[in-house]
């Protein structure tokens, strides 16, 4: 029984003592009986408090320790129900951890693949570029190398100095035409009587006032060793050998 039930009896068995006092006062009991009654009602009270005493004592000891063990198994439910959810949690971030992982492996190696491919092809690219470059430099060389040849080989040709004369002459020519009307010039020219010598071209020039023009020579021969002898002497300073290539 609770507490409040034990409580409830107490009060009927007390209202029940207090109303047999109550009619035996009314049927006018001589004061040895109502003496009597009183300490019987008395006694009975009393036995019936500490029943009551009793009851509510061992009632509460129950509750108490019906309370301690339900508190203790309610502590012990929720710890296991704690470390269910604990494994549960730990799983969950271990499952958590894996996948991250595995997303993170996956990026960088998609991150790695996209560097390789754009590495090769950037290296891809400067090796051409490089090819390109060399291959225009060795076209370079190789054009610069006919064009030294083919220097060389005009200046063999211009050593020799009937192939330069004839060379010279022929320039000349060319640039008298392009001047000059025909009139104005002469090829072969002998413009001294008391000699038999030719010059390659001669100008012709107003003449005295009997209307005899006057020849200029021009000899396309030009003395190109003298000069470089001459030009060579003047850069030494060497008076002496200027003297004597002119």
């Amino acid at each position: 029984m609770t507490p409040l039930t034990y409580v409830i009896i107490g009060l009927i068995v007390v209202g029940a003592l207090a109303a047999i006092i109550f009619f035996a006062i009314q049927r006018r009991s001589t004061p040895s009986e109502l003496l009597a009654n009183a300490r019987t009602a008395e006694e009975e009270i009393i036995r019936r408090l500490e029943m009551l005493d009793r009851g509510l004592r061992d009632e509460f000891s129950r509750n108490r320790e019906e309370g301690a063990s339900a508190a203790k198994s309610q502590r012990e439910e929720l710890g296991k129900s704690l470390e269910g959810v604990r494994a549960i949690v730990d799983l969950r971030l271990k499952e958590l951890q894996q996948d991250n992982a595995k997303q993170i492996d996956k990026m960088r190696a998609t991150v790695d693949e996209k560097l390789q491919g754009t590495l090769e092809k950037r290296l891809g690219e400067s090796f051409k570029l490089v090819s390109d470059r060399l291959e225009q430099v060795h076209k370079g060389l190789g054009a610069m190398q006919q064009l030294a040849s083919d220097v060389g080989g005009l200046q063999r040709v211009l050593t020799n100095v009937k192939t330069r004369g004839g060379w010279s002459e022929w320039q000349l020519g060319v640039l008298l035409e392009e001047m000059l009307t025909s009139e104005q010039f002469a090829k072969n020219m002998k413009t001294r009587d008391d000699t038999d010598e030719r010059v390659e071209f001669a100008i012709r020039l107003p003449g005295d006032d009997n209307g005899a023009p006057v020849w200029l020579p021009i000899d396309a021969k030009f003395p190109m060793e003298h000069y470089e002898r001459l030009a060579t002497a003047q850069e030494k300073g060497d008076a002496v050998a200027v003297d004597a290539a002119m």
